[in-house]
């Protein structure tokens, strides 16, 4: 259904179609069969772009100003790129989409939406165009990405160094600072943070080639220099409903492929075959790319969390524990499921599964404001409840850590949405609220080891979804990935076309 209605859009809309392109990332009147006339980007409008802008711009004081720098191009090697992703809180304040940028936003309470936005962005070229393709340039930054100015990225010391004095409080925010320092509420000179920022911008002025750089960076280590991401953090934590809408279609996608995958692995396959029929039915359903690396684990090769290698070759009997997402116009999925290779569960691999499966599902239920819970608090009902189903199946002789630090070693959750560990700034300890998305996924990683079953023994099962806080209901935005056991097993045994 969605190829079919993909390619009536294109036909219907062919004509208004328009190549080379002449922006550097899809719009909507290049893209219509993508995008909305009221889209910036696929699926977020133009308002609601300016609504996160105003929530920003309300948690500050007049005279205050905002700094926040785009992502940079990676290199694999010598003149090779990696795809380039955005700096996500960059992303979410503007939508634009091309590294070597920047945004200044500044509160004014004279000016009728509340503060000026000053885009900084690379001018257009037409000799780099040539071989690097389309930029969005300076004009478009004012009339489709509603600044109120552009300047060109080289300017932006000298802009700095003219204007920082003069504000009360700077919120600063760059992509390369660590998470942990992301977390602080403020800093001053003397701190890592400040020193990471200046660093950070440091190389991005100086690859300018602008002299004023020092200066600037000297500028940017006063005291009046603060984080800006735990602010834009809190804001990412509550997902609007178009925002819901795109990490829905992820989860969609994602499932459904995983119901793929389930019928295509067969012994004998090696595990980045799988791995590889998995981002590739996504990408044939419109993800742009995958979340993460997947984890393809065969055997006890799903001992470990966060097995990537995928290189062994899946053997008869074995289980599969897949780790898997994708990204889908600029939102995450993240799945795990684990089933049989055979198509069929062997008795010890069907109790263990259960008995995480119902841990799993108890903890969802508890994902809803009404109950006024933290992640903490669902991840110790997680290891409780799952200490009790191990009790049911065999596991007598368990010893005191060894529930939390073997069997099952890892947290039960993590925020998820433009990053796939989204807004590390949220606390566990705070009450989820509606419109939050968290992953639920609990795991049992049985090594060989004597006060274990041995008809357990390396047998690694997670079962994941990805589940959005409702205010009497969660939403399970990933239900299309078969996860009961006989939703599983008839899934395996589908003959496939292709």
């Amino acid at each position: 259904m969605f190829k079919q209605t993909l390619k009536k859009s294109i036909q219907n809309s062919s004509t208004r179609l328009s190549k080379p392109a002449n922006y550097g990332q899809p719009i909507a009147h290049t893209h219509p069969y993508l995008m909305k006339d009221s889209d910036l980007t696929p699926g977020i409008s133009v308002r609601e772009y300016e609504q996160r802008r105003k929530k920003l711009i309300g948690h500050l004081n007049p005279g205050d100003t905002v700094v926040c720098v785009s992502g940079k191009v990676k290199m694999m090697s010598q003149g090779i790129f990696y795809s380039f992703r955005q700096a996500t809180d960059f992303n979410y304040l503007t939508g634009f989409q091309e590294p070597d940028s920047a945004v200044i936003l500044e509160r004014d309470d004279t000016l009728a939406r509340g503060y000026k936005m000053i885009l900084f962005v690379r001018p257009k070229d037409p000799h780099i165009e040539l071989w690097d393709g389309a930029r969005t340039g300076l004009d478009a930054a004012v009339n489709i990405f509603k600044a109120d100015e552009s300047k060109p990225m080289s300017t932006l010391a000298s802009y700095l160094k003219s204007t920082l004095r003069a504000h009360k409080t700077v919120y600063a925010s760059h992509p390369d600072l660590p998470d942990k320092l992301k977390r602080r509420v403020s800093f001053n000179s003397s701190t890592s943070h400040a020193k990471a920022l200046v660093d950070y911008l440091s190389t991005a002025l100086r690859g300018q080639g602008n002299t004023e750089s020092d200066s600037v960076l000297s500028t940017l280590g006063l005291p009046n220099v603060k984080p800006l991401a735990p602010i834009v953090q809190g804001l990412r934590s509550v997902k609007s409903l178009a925002e819901r809408n795109l990490m829905r279609q992820s989860g969609r996608i994602a499932g459904n492929a995983f119901r793929d995958v389930m019928a295509f692995a067969k012994p004998g396959m090696n595990e980045h075959q799988i791995a590889a029929r998995f981002e590739y039915k996504c990408a044939l359903s419109g993800a742009e790319r995958p979340a993460y690396v997947p984890v393809v684990a065969s055997g006890a090769n799903g001992l470990a969390v966060h097995y990537t290698a995928n290189t062994m070759q899946v053997e008869p009997n074995e289980m599969i524990l897949m780790d898997a997402g994708c990204e889908y116009h600029g939102y995450n999925s993240d799945i795990t499921r684990t089933w049989p290779v055979n198509g069929r569960f062997t008795q010890p691999q069907r109790d263990l599964y259960q008995a995480v499966l119902n841990v799993e599902k108890a903890c969802i239920k508890l994902c809803t404001e009404q109950k006024r819970v933290s992640l903490n608090y669902i991840h110790r009902e997680s290891v409780r409840l799952l200490g009790q189903e191990l009790k049911q199946i065999g596991f007598d002789s368990l010893r005191y850590g060894d529930l939390e630090r073997i069997l099952y070693p890892h947290y039960i959750s993590h925020p998820l949405g433009m990053d796939l560990h989204d807004t590390p700034s949220f606390d566990r300890s705070q009450t989820l609220v509606e419109g939050n998305v968290v992953t639920i996924e609990p795991g049992c990683y049985v090594f060989p080891h004597d006060r274990f079953p041995k008809w357990f023994h390396n047998i690694g099962i997670r079962v994941e979804d990805d589940v959005l806080i409702g205010k009497d209901e969660p939403t399970i935005l990933t239900q299309e990935a078969p996860k009961d056991i006989e939703d599983i097993e008839s899934a395996c045994n589908v003959v496939l076309s292709t």
